[in-house]
């Protein structure tokens, strides 16, 4: 039996903020793709505060117990989203050493 491969299980396998832990950093790569007009319009949203591919990122807090919200430092500005938020931004891991 093949297994076949729906959008949301390729979603699944690329990187996306909501994946993130306390301290980690990344660079924002672009945005998932969208099914609903909600999620577009999240995704606009998220765009015009400034979650454009190639900006760094790092997330500075998590809500307990479920870490839900998160706290993301983009910039000089902290942004607060839930993960199901979050995920809608695809990532690259950034080198420990990076800004």
């Amino acid at each position: 039996m093949s297994a076949v491969l729906t959008d949301q299980s390729l979603q699944d396998e690329i990187p996306h903020l909501g994946l993130l832990r306390k301290g980690e950093r990344a660079v924002v790569r672009g945005f998932a793709h969208t099914h609903s007009a909600e999620q577009l319009a999240l995704k606009t949203r998220l765009l015009e505060l400034g979650f454009a591919p190639g900006e760094q990122i790092r997330v500075v807090a998590e809500s307990f117990p479920r870490r839900d919200p998160m706290a993301v430092k983009l910039g000089n500005a902290t942004f607060a989203l839930r993960r199901h938020e979050a995920a809608l931004i695809h990532i690259m891991h950034a080198d420990s050493g990076a800004a």
